[in-house]
């Protein structure tokens, strides 16, 4: 190997328009390097499957270890450009650059796809798509629908290599291979003056050209390691950012990437995913994934997102949600409602947890939402996919009902759902926005089209999400999905807040019964028979009537942000005033507002007395909160004289619970009223906080 003939060239000129150390369009894929590589190559491999064999696209990622010497055609030249911009910038990216190519080894990762067609290139023309993927960023796939809507996707696997740089290889159905490295550094000056080499080289014969052979013939110059077995096209990403001090984390994100983003195609058999890290090691398992539509179930269930099946907190962390509900909700169909009426619909859902919504809609077509109905668990999240069965949005929603749930628009017809959708869809492949064809330059009819697929997209969720939560006409509507675009978020920031609701529902809660030992003051009292109380109530506005307060796509405010006093101040309970001064008079204490999720329940103890049970997600732990609940009267007009007369945990004075403990996640209340009813309740939660006057 190390006998190759294989040079490279890089292109120069006289007086060229530089480019420096940064690559401005990495800022398009935040997040980890390994996870955006694995959702940019599978979807590629997806647009491009082999119609004239019934098996499903596969993609195999192989990690082994290589001798540097072996590949000295590989780093020499290469070496000389690296030092040639280092001297240049003294930029610590091409300091690293240099360290790993005099390392006695390093791991490369081969990225293969099978059934696929593979990349075409006409050698006459100097054109096809193996050139556009090699050498053109910014040109999208032409194919009708396809995911890669902008062209951008691939440089993230220059991103996974440390000397950024790649050696593609593709094999088409009649056999015709074609072969070059790419390599992405930084404009360095060439020997004449005034001259200077291109930020880009290529890997081939050494005259920058893609070196292409029919797979019957001998092709000496490209070394076996390199050649295809059959049609498809294998991306080799030379020294990996990868050791054996983070094999284990690598392997982990890259097996949960593929399970976060493509539940869908695997489950429809439309894909399958080797993973596969072992390098022939002594515990192969231990680095060795497969996913297929026979054995998924098998990985939820025993490998990944298993413990806990949901998250624990909301999050709106594109890479980071829990996709186990959500493959619930799209494979499991214990209904299907297409045309029925609404009152037809809510029958139909009665009692359900998986259901399903077909719906042909005026603009987008065929379109699907799958719902998981988990009143306790539900992190009120909706995924959004087109034809390639890839997330390409998460929307946080800050109702509080208790789903998680899948948005599926599948129409392929020109002129549809899935080809309007991708004209949508921001270089990432994380959003649906009309904002992202403004930002296109698109005309402006396309504009106001794609506002009206928003307004379409929202009211089919809107409505199906009635029928599974139905409402009362005096209740405010919880479900709002103020823009289909979800802002890339940082691991540093702060998950999506719950700003209160209420859910009462019929049967049981098997969480509710019993309740931890830390906050309740006596004994648990088991529910005997639950009551229907009303439908679902929005107990806070979505929006906070505060100001001067960070919000998040949810509008509410940030756990971490403090929330203005309530305007009138509160009598505390031994009678001083709502603000307490500190001896040294410069600080207050006071009662400020604290957003928690929560659900109150009705359960009839018979000889007409209720026990209501209180469950607080609180997202944080906290020594003393006030709870105040106050009544909604839906049988009488006793509603309107309602007191606590029992609380199982702190003291209680008229409609407040004063001095409740909140550990960190769930927390379980009950109370009884003096006035037995049918009652729903908001509730206001607030704790001290100390201010500066």
């Amino acid at each position: 190997m190390g006998n190759s003939s294989l040079k490279w060239y890089f292109p120069k000129a006289e007086n060229v328009s530089g480019r420096g150390e940064n690559e401005p369009q990495k800022e398009l894929f935040p997040g980890d390097v390994y996870q955006t590589m694995i959702r940019e190559s599978i979807q590629n491999s997806l647009d491009h499957p082999n119609q004239k064999v019934s098996k499903p696209v596969r993609v195999e990622y192989k990690l082994y270890k290589c001798s540097t010497d072996d590949y000295d055609y590989l780093k020499d030249d290469l070496r000389e450009h690296i030092q040639s911009c280092f001297n240049l910038s003294q930029a610590d990216k091409f300091k690293r650059m240099l360290e790993v190519l005099s390392l006695p080894s390093f791991y490369m990762l081969e990225v293969s796809d099978y059934n696929t067609i593979g990349m075409d290139y006409d050698y006459d023309t100097d054109s096809g798509r193996f050139k556009k993927f090699v050498r053109y960023t910014g040109d999208p796939n032409k194919i009708a629908g396809a995911g890669g809507s902008h062209g951008y996707g691939k440089i993230t696997y220059f991103s996974v290599s440390e000397i950024n740089t790649i050696i593609v290889s593709s094999e088409t159905l009649d056999k015709m291979c074609t072969f070059e490295g790419v390599s992405r550094l930084a404009t360095h000056p060439a020997e004449q003056p005034r001259w200077s080499y291109y930020d880009t080289g290529f890997l081939d014969k050494g005259d920058g050209v893609p070196i292409q052979y029919n797979k019957e013939t001998v092709c000496a110059i490209v070394p076996d390691i390199f050649r295809r077995p059959e049609s498809g096209t294998t991306v080799y990403i030379p020294f990996v950012n990868i050791d054996e001090t983070n094999k284990d984390s690598v392997f982990k994100m890259c097996c949960e990437a593929v399970l976060r983003n493509f539940f869908a195609a695997i489950n429809d058999g439309r894909l399958e995913v080797l993973i596969n890290f072992s390098d022939g090691e002594l515990f192969a398992n231990t680095y060795l994934f497969e996913c297929t539509k026979d054995n998924i179930e098998d990985v939820f269930s025993t490998r990944f997102f298993n413990n806990p099946p949901y998250d624990k907190v909301r999050t709106s962390f594109f890479d980071k949600f829990n996709p186990h509900p959500y493959w619930l909700a799209y494979r499991n169909n214990e209904v299907t409602i297409t045309d029925e009426s609404k009152e037809e619909a809510e029958e139909m859902c009665v009692g359900k947890k998986y259901i399903c919504f077909r719906k042909d809609l005026p603009i987008i077509g065929k379109t699907s939402l799958f719902v998981n109905v988990d009143l306790d668990k539900g992190n009120d999240l909706v995924l959004f996919m087109r034809c390639p069965r890839m997330v390409v949005g998460v929307q946080h929603n800050d109702s509080s009902r208790g789903y998680s749930a899948v948005f599926l628009c599948d129409d392929n017809r020109p002129g549809k759902g899935n080809e309007l959708l991708r004209n949508m869809e921001d270089a990432a492949h994380r959003t649906w926005s009309k904002k992202q064809l403004k930002i296109d330059k698109r005309p402006q009819e396309k504009i106001d089209q794609a506002g009206r697929i928003e307004d379409e997209m929202r009211g089919f969720i809107h409505w199906c999400l009635d029928v599974v939560f139905p409402t009362n006409q005096t209740d405010s509507d919880d479900v709002e999905l103020e823009d289909f675009t979800v802002p890339l978020i940082s691991d540093s920031e702060t998950s999506n807040p719950l700003i209160g609701s209420l859910i009462n529902t019929l049967g049981n809660d098997d969480e509710v019964t019993g309740a931890p030992a830390d906050i309740h003051a006596g004994p648990s009292v088991s529910p005997k028979k639950s009551t229907y109380v009303g439908k679902a109530q929005v107990a806070v506005p979505k929006k906070v009537d505060n100001t001067n307060t960070e919000t998040d796509i949810s509008g509410g405010p940030k756990w971490n942000q403090p929330v203005k006093p309530n305007p009138k101040p509160k009598p505390k309970p031994d009678g001083d005033d709502y603000y307490e001064e500190t001896p040294n008079g410069k600080e207050k204490i006071v009662r400020m507002k604290f957003p928690v999720r929560y659900r109150i329940f009705s359960d009839d103890e018979g000889d007409g007395k209720t026990l209501y049970t209180l469950i607080i997600h609180s997202p944080q732990q906290e020594e003393k909160t006030y709870l105040t609940l106050t009544p909604v009267g839906e049988t009488d007009d006793k509603s309107c004289n309602v007191h606590i007369q029992s609380s199982s945990v702190g003291n209680y004075r008229e409609n407040e619970i004063i001095g409740v403990p909140l550990v960190e996640g769930k927390n379980v209340i009950t109370f009884r009223v003096d006035n037995a009813g049918e009652y729903a309740f908001t509730l206001l939660a607030e704790h001290d906080v100390t201010i500066k006057e």
